[in-house]
């Protein structure tokens, strides 16, 4: 697939400025912290953890789930065992099921299921609000450490990783100037700005306008301190994070004279596809606000599809299924025609030789 190339840019007025502002970038090196510097933020991070990011981490999580209203910290509580326990039984044949799980314990599930729904409808809750409850506590209660590890690694991962990431932000980035083109993309789970860096190594730059949106407030919060901010109200170009669901998000705001379709040329999803609840609806939304005549969804993740099984294995509530194969995606294509998607670049299935080599890839052409 024809990428466009990396190439160093003069960030000062780039990418990292406000729209039209040539005031000094706030878009950081990719440079490694010095081993002094990086012993301090360590220090520094392990303190505001407790002295242990991991204990300290789950504390948070556990903290954020006991402040909840009542009716919302039980019926997140029983999704949680409902959601594990079919994932449990899900794979398993009817006789295995019979002879590995007590009848008790399938009791057990029915009865919280029963209870699930009834909080469920009293309180007008549904699955997607109950699975971004543990999605916007889990990261909520990560972000520092996420966002303090990536500073000191220099905002890269492993080269052989860190290239797959610059492949796919250069896919995305070379629609932003293609014929047709709005300069608008649109990074959706974009954590602390994990991939900031790599947009602007792909070329990503004013006039061009970069919406990180992500649930979580507290990676937001990370990301303006480190990149900034801002947008130009008279022209609408700058960067903007966001913290809101990208499902319900009112995208208005940056299309042309309040238009919230076709607003960006491309939507890109860095390790983040997953953790949404509801991958039609996910694809779907993507396809609304994306341009006709050459948009582009890229859908990346560098460890690959068979990590990603491996994450919904151990914790279906925050991963509630794989990354779709070719197969799948085709499907969902047929069905949902009225996306005016194709699949120009088919991602490696699971287990296979690829994915241990390439990760996970897919772009979507909207037509």
């Amino acid at each position: 697939m024809p990428t466009r190339s990396n190439s160093q840019l003069n960030l000062s007025g780039g990418f990292g400025g406000g729209g039209g502002d040539k005031k000094k970038s706030k878009t950081k090196t990719s440079s490694k912290m010095n081993p002094r510097d990086a012993k301090r933020a360590t220090q520094q991070l392990i303190e505001r953890y407790g002295g242990d990011i991991g204990k300290g981490t789950q504390s948070r999580i556990e903290e954020s789930l006991d402040s909840l209203e009542p009716h919302l910290k039980e019926a997140a509580e029983l999704y949680k065992q409902v959601t594990q326990f079919d994932a449990l039984i899900t794979p398993m044949i009817p006789a295995d099921r019979n002879r590995l799980i007590p009848p008790v314990q399938f009791q057990m599930a029915e009865a919280d299921r029963k209870k699930l729904q009834s909080l469920m409808e009293q309180h007008s809750l549904s699955e997607r609000d109950l699975h971004n409850v543990f999605q916007q506590i889990t990261w909520d209660a990560s972000a520092d450490a996420k966002a303090t590890r990536a500073d000191i690694a220099g905002n890269t991962m492993k080269p052989e990783l860190q290239e797959r990431i610059s492949n796919a932000c250069s896919i995305a980035v070379a629609a932003t100037s293609a014929e047709g083109a709005r300069g608008k993309l649109l990074d959706v789970g974009c954590g602390h700005g994990s991939i900031v860096r790599s947009l602007v190594d792909a070329g990503l730059e004013e006039p061009d306008m970069y919406v990180g949106v992500d649930l979580s407030s507290e990676m937001v919060k990370n990301a303006i301190e480190r990149y900034g901010s801002a947008r130009n109200g008279r022209t609408g170009k700058g960067r903007v994070f966001v913290a809101d669901d990208f499902l319900t998000h009112d995208y208005s705001v940056y299309g042309e004279e309040g238009g919230k379709e076709g607003v960006f040329d491309s939507v890109i999803f860095c390790s983040a596809l997953h953790d949404l609840p509801d991958m039609e609806a996910t694809i779907g939304k993507a396809a609304e606000v994306l341009r006709s005549n050459g948009g582009k969804i890229v859908v990346v993740h560098a460890q690959g599809a068979m990590h990603v099984l491996g994450q919904h294995q151990a914790n279906p509530v925050m991963v509630n299924r794989g990354l779709p194969t070719t197969k799948e995606w085709n499907e969902m294509l047929d069905d949902h025609k009225e996306w005016g998607l194709s699949l120009e670049y088919e991602p490696a299935d699971p287990r296979s030789d690829r994915d241990l080599k390439e990760g996970y890839l897919a772009v979507l052409t909207k037509n």
